[in-house]
């Protein structure tokens, strides 16, 4: 899995928030298995250059995919795909 620029990915101008857009396509990666159970995510930091939007943006993103289940935060060591069940 690339973790290339995705800021193209995000309409900045559309009627979807940002962090909405940012935990769908994540969301979407999981679902396909381009993220597998176990897999580190970059930063908040990088994400938030990665997709272009503001750390805030992507910790509420990231705030709402550990809340459907989709990620696991571990305090000091990062985010990380969730495993199934």
């Amino acid at each position: 899995m690339s973790w290339n620029d995705r800021s193209a990915r995000i309409d900045h101008d559309g009627p979807d928030l940002l962090w909405e857009q940012v935990a769908t396509d994540i969301r979407d990666d999981v679902k396909s298995g381009s993220l597998k159970p176990g897999a580190k995510l970059p930063g908040e930091l990088e994400l938030a250059d990665i997709y272009g939007v503001a750390r805030v943006t992507v910790r509420r993103a990231v705030l709402e995919l550990r809340k459907e289940g989709f990620l696991r935060v571990t305090h000091g060591r990062g985010t990380f795909v969730a495993k199934p069940g």
